[in-house]
């Protein structure tokens, strides 16, 4: 059962029906804040903990392949061990790849089917992204999800793991090309056709065993009944309704399967499709830093976002709504509108922890 405290923090954030902009500046690239990481960093053992706490709040986009790694304990905080893991898991990575995606390999009917549905998402990953339409790119990012596939039958690919193993990619990427976050864009579009192959497979192996690491205690949510989606939306409405009541019965009045639909959408791709590319690396920082609790945390973030637009959501109808959703306003938001939702969706958590 959960804990309620008797207070109502809703109406902290919900007193006009636009969400305005903090506009606030972020202290990411804040120099200072920089040498501390590259202070844990440097240690001969490095203080997960401390690196914990440190990249909730936004993790320095020259350091955050290694951060990334360290945090989903792929990379060994041992230096020492360090390099020979993760030579380790390449290794059994580029074996999975000769044998499930060689050159003129045979597939079954079912084994066609699902690579024509992972090459048609990918097609649609960011598709205004000039990196996601490179044929290169393309096909790293098929190998990854077919393997993925291949190696998980229980789940197998689900679309939106399509958008979750993208930002390993462009991270891990960024270490030997220059690119535009921002844009989404190669700086030079020679980069990456000049590139060492073997670096873009060591960016591939990582990519795949990031991903890997990341849906792990999540695969529930991608089972043929999704029975952790099942309880994700349980909670979603259990805990809307007792923060903002009057929006839980507007919402759930107005629409029905509409709701489970919105909701069953963000939560597969982790929320990454509700904003910019760049917002969307600054969300991964925080919930890669709440090791197994990023999926509920992922749960208080929505709440927070829709009780951002309580009052405008109430006045709207059916149709208004399904518009406002279906483009929600998060997509213009900046790194410091997400980290006051951050800020927040850790309170609600916070006060609705078990016992």
């Amino acid at each position: 059962m959960l804990s309620i405290q008797k207070v109502n923090i809703a109406t902290l954030y919900n007193r006009n029906e636009e969400y305005k902009s903090c506009n606030r500046e972020t202290d990411r690239e804040d120099g200072s804040k920089i040498q501390k990481f590259k202070d844990l960093l440097h240690q001969h053992i490095i203080p997960i903990n401390e690196l914990v706490h440190l990249a909730w709040s936004g993790v320095p986009s020259e350091l955050r392949s290694t951060v990334w790694r360290l945090l989903l304990k792929y990379q060994s905080p041992n230096r020492d061990a360090n390099l020979a893991i993760i030579e380790r898991k390449r290794s059994m990575y580029f074996e999975m790849c000769d044998i499930y995606f060689a050159k003129n390999q045979q597939y079954d009917e079912r084994e066609k089917k699902i690579l024509k549905q992972i090459s048609e998402d990918v097609k649609r990953t960011i598709p205004d992204s000039a990196i996601f339409r490179n044929p290169q790119i393309q096909i790293v990012l098929e190998r990854i999800l077919f393997i993925w596939n291949i190696r998980n039958p229980a789940c197998g690919y689900v679309q939106g793991m399509n958008d979750i193993v993208s930002p390993f990619l462009i991270v891990f990427l960024s270490d030997y090309i220059d690119i535009d976050t921002t844009k989404l864009q190669f700086t030079n579009e020679k980069q990456l056709d000049c590139l060492d192959q073997r670096l873009i497979r060591q960016v591939e192996a990582d990519s795949y065993w990031c991903l890997c690491k990341l849906l792990e205690s999540v695969l529930d949510n991608y089972t043929n009944s999704q029975p952790g989606l099942v309880r994700f939306f349980n909670k979603f409405k259990e805990i809307l309704s007792a923060l903002d009541k009057k929006l839980y019965e507007h919402l759930t009045s107005s629409l029905s399967m509409e709701l489970y639909s919105f909701i069953f959408k963000w939560s597969t791709c982790m929320l990454l499709r509700m904003f910019q590319f760049e917002v969307g690396l600054r969300l991964f920082d925080t919930l890669l830093a709440e090791e197994q609790n990023y999926f509920e945390l992922c749960l208080f973030i929505i709440i927070s976002i829709l009780m951002k637009f309580s009052l405008k959501i109430q006045k709207l109808q059916y149709d208004e709504i399904m518009i406002l959703l279906e483009k929600i306003p998060t997509r213009e938001w900046s790194e410091s509108d997400l980290s006051l939702c951050l800020s927040e969706a850790y309170a609600y958590q916070k006060i609705f922890s078990k016992k």
